[in-house]
């Protein structure tokens, strides 16, 4: 599909967040163009749980039952010792409070797939191999941004939407800063990886001995070793055998570590750390590694979500805005909230009275929730970085103490769920 000269929203990135907001825009009659640098879906270990308040919020949308069609329904997550579970966040607990009383449990690619089929439906088609490397203001008489791409293109557009992840060119070009709120450490700064927690993901096909039990319908942490074990459907692509299932695993290594773990890992040092980590004297096999990398992990968000440049504006959402640790698995949840809200924002502003004021709160809204979520997940992971010995003991069985007391394994569980970020 050729890049139209002109258009009034310009989505850059067609990850999650960015198919979400278009999507939005496109149930309001506005059609965006996205354009992605990538020719292809993403791949590999990526987000891979919807908590209860995106699907409430993608049901406003319609795609709540195109997604619970797919993948798997958690009941929540629960945090083990060594083998004895000693905390379980209950989402399941809270069907009295949303109709989504689960964690669905999808790889990013399969939400991205339903997202994308929905947006064409709309006559929205992804450009892709369109690489944004330019962007200027207009000239006085012209409105919007001039975006220009890698193969010599360009396009004018009154909106530009900032869905092009972590290290966004939208973000860079438009001179908005990236960093820590608590800390101030700019995410393009590059401190030692030491001061870090870095975190293993691999998708997995794993030969379990029957002698280990580890439920298909939550998941699970085993915070002695530090690794995850979270089930997933297998893509259709995959042969998985009758005594075989498919997983995400993720490995936890603790800042201070004195080993790195390579940035895309093999089989063999996968199996390696499952085989030290596992709580279990019974065999769990790696069959296949489909795919794994490691990430620092590191948090950030953008001083602002919002900039007029010229008579253009400059809108950011999901990690082009804010990035956190993945334990709890918040980061697509919170982007695609952004990008439904975003959309509205967008299109209030263009059949409103222009009044920059409904940008603004889009903006100071949503980065007060990325704070409290990157304030959130910064908890979850100091709880798995303990360290072993009299420490993890100590919390271990503080948390077992906490799981009886109601009121607080409720707050715990709709915190996950993003309930208490409704509006």
């Amino acid at each position: 599909m050729p890049l139209p000269d002109t258009t009034q929203v310009l989505v850059v990135g067609a990850g999650p967040n960015g198919l979400a907001c278009a999507l939005t825009l496109a149930t309001l009659g506005i059609k965006a163009t996205v354009v992605e640098a990538r020719s292809g879906r993403s791949d590999g270990a990526r987000g891979c749980l919807i908590h209860a308040r995106t699907l409430e919020v993608l049901k406003t949308i319609g795609l709540s039952d195109n997604l619970k069609d797919i993948g798997i329904q958690s009941r929540g997550i629960i945090f083990h010792a060594k083998t004895n579970p000693i905390f379980n966040v209950d989402i399941a607990g809270l069907s009295e409070f949303t109709e989504f009383p689960f964690i669905l449990l999808t790889p990013q690619s399969e939400a991205e797939r339903i997202f994308e089929e929905n947006l064409l439906n709309h006559g929205v088609e992804v450009i892709r191999n369109s690489k944004v490397i330019g962007l200027r203001e207009g000239t006085s008489n012209v409105e919007g941004l001039q975006v220009s791409f890698e193969d010599g293109s360009s396009i004018r557009a009154s909106y530009v939407v900032g869905a092009d992840g972590a290290r966004s060119t939208v973000r860079t070009l438009a001179g908005i800063s990236f960093k820590d709120p608590s800390t101030k450490i700019m995410y393009d700064e590059n401190p030692a990886s030491a001061m870090f927690m870095q975190i293993t993901l691999a998708d997995v096909i794993l030969d379990i001995d029957a002698s280990i039990e580890i439920r298909r319908d939550v998941v699970s942490w085993y915070l002695n070793g530090r690794i995850m074990f979270c089930p997933l459907d297998p893509p259709e692509s995959l042969v998985v055998d009758k005594h075989e299932s498919f997983w995400r695993i993720a490995i936890a290594i603790p800042p201070g570590s004195s080993t790195t773990p390579p940035r895309y890992p093999d089989h063999a040092y996968i199996q390696s750390e499952i085989n030290e980590r596992k709580p279990w004297k019974g065999s769990i096999r790696l069959d296949q590694l489909r795919t794994a990398a490691t990430y620092r992990v590191r948090s950030a968000v953008a001083d602002t979500f919002f900039k007029t440049i010229g008579n253009g504006k400059i809108l950011l959402v999901g990690d082009s805005a804010h990035v956190h640790s993945p334990t709890g698995g918040q980061g697509m949840n919170l982007g695609i909230c952004d990008a439904v809200a975003l959309g509205r924002a967008i299109a209030e502003h263009i059949r409103g009275s222009q009044d920059d004021a409904v940008l603004a709160d889009y903006s100071v809204m949503r980065k007060r929730t990325a704070i409290q979520v990157i304030e959130a997940t910064k908890r979850m992971t100091a709880v798995v970085n303990i360290p072993n010995g009299w420490l993890r003991r100590i919390a271990n069985i503080l948390m077992y103490a906490v799981s009886f007391i109601t009121p607080v394994r409720r707050k715990i569980a709709w915190r996950l769920g993003g309930l208490t970020y409704r509006d």
